[in-house]
């Protein structure tokens, strides 16, 4: 195998129309909120592995908190390794982070894992031994806010109608951001009764509750509404394992926790503690392919379903190769937003109006992750680069 010669590290600042950080009032907390006329720069990172025989690996999404320079110092690690040690970059990258949790190291692992597809010209569902075509998914929308954007329980239902309409057999209301635990249940029974029985829904209050009793109600009624589970409803994050194990104990429904939960260790002690029912794990949170492998092969060995967070073409992947059945998440859209991933492809959608008639999606074919980069859309936004180079 050959050597990874060089890693070019680089950000882009993508224009997001109607939508801004909002820090006027401690309800949102600084939260990405409806912002009708307002246009926010997004970031996009990138990073791209170079070998010296000519090989190429890519990925790029949206940046995560301290992402860029822990994406620097992983690439630092990685030169002059061979392109197919990828456990050995990953011990290494992240006791180099500590104690910090290397996010950029997410980045960098897709890309060699992009790499080592395209070296056997196979798609990563291939290399990855999958055999799926297409993943069932679900539509996720913005949390609800009082700005004009899902302000109410109606025009939440008028929303995932319109989507059904296009295709989508599934649903996850994320809560209005003030945590109102009589409007939250009263949506719930709404869902159901406007979506109707044989839909897939679900609820992620997305850590909105002060108290265990307040999640509880809220839990309650998905279990009276036949809710497929229920995700993060208590401050602070989703971290604590004993209260999400008093949560469960209180309720009939399944409960899915470890978004914030990151690595695959730290997810294993979490569901041996009884603080959850099913996994969660995104590549971008938790170290790549190699960390999200990992957690997904610990859960099917005890039967625990790993659903995938977020879109991505790389959650599709890992989705098309699971040895269960999971959904995949198109997520945080609304009526003032439709496409939830960066518009950096010319080959890739997640817009809602990719969906099929029968409710799934396609999983990209192509050698490694099968995407396209925009690059003449990309170049000109791009506010950082750095490479990286062997010696």
């Amino acid at each position: 195998m050959s050597l990874i010669d060089r890693i070019e590290v680089s950000t882009f600042d993508l224009p997001v129309e109607n939508f801004a950080h909002n820090y006027d009032d401690d309800t949102y907390g600084g939260s990405f909120t409806y912002a009708p006329g307002v246009t926010s720069p997004r970031q996009v990172l990138m990073v791209q592995v170079f070998t010296e025989d000519g090989l190429e690996g890519n990925y790029a999404f949206w940046s995560v908190s301290a992402a860029v320079p822990q994406a620097v110092s992983a690439a630092r690690v990685a030169v002059g390794h061979r392109w197919h040690e990828r456990e050995a970059i990953f011990r290494a990258v992240r006791r180099a982070a500590r104690p910090a949790h290397s996010y950029g190291l997410s980045f960098l692992d897709v890309a060699l894992w992009d790499l080592a597809a395209k070296a056997q010209n196979v798609s990563l569902t291939q290399l990855l031994g999958g055999d799926r075509t297409e993943v069932s998914a679900y539509a996720s929308c913005h949390n609800g806010d009082v700005l004009g954007n899902l302000s109410d329980q109606d025009a939440v239902a008028d929303f995932f109608l319109s989507l059904q309409e296009k295709g989508f057999r599934g649903f996850k209301m994320h809560s209005w951001h003030k945590g109102d635990k009589w409007q939250e249940a009263a949506n719930v029974a709404n869902m159901r009764e406007k979506l109707g029985e044989r839909v897939e829904l679900m609820l992620d209050p997305a850590c909105v509750f002060d108290s265990l009793s307040d999640a509880i109600f809220v839990g309650k009624a998905c279990e009276e509404s036949g809710f497929r589970w229920y995700e993060d409803p208590i401050r602070p994050t989703g971290l604590g394992a004993f209260q999400h194990r008093k949560l469960r104990e209180a309720l009939n429904i399944p409960i899915l926790q470890t978004e914030h939960v990151a690595g695959p260790e730290a997810k294993a002690d979490f569901l041996l503690a009884g603080g959850t029912d099913l996994l969660r794990v995104d590549v971008h949170y938790d170290l790549g392919i190699t960390g999200a492998l990992k957690t997904i092969h610990f859960g099917e060995s005890l039967g625990v379903t790993t659903e995938m967070h977020a879109p991505s073409p790389v959650h599709r992947h890992l989705i098309a190769a699971m040895q269960q059945t999971t959904l995949y998440e198109v997520a945080n859209v609304s009526p003032a937003g439709l496409d939830p991933s960066p518009e950096i492809y010319t080959n890739y959608s997640d817009h809602v109006d990719s969906i099929s008639a029968t409710g799934t999606l396609a999983v990209p074919t192509g050698p490694g992750v099968g995407v396209e980069y925009d690059f003449e859309k990309l170049l000109p936004l791009r506010s950082f680069h750095e490479i990286v180079k062997a010696g």
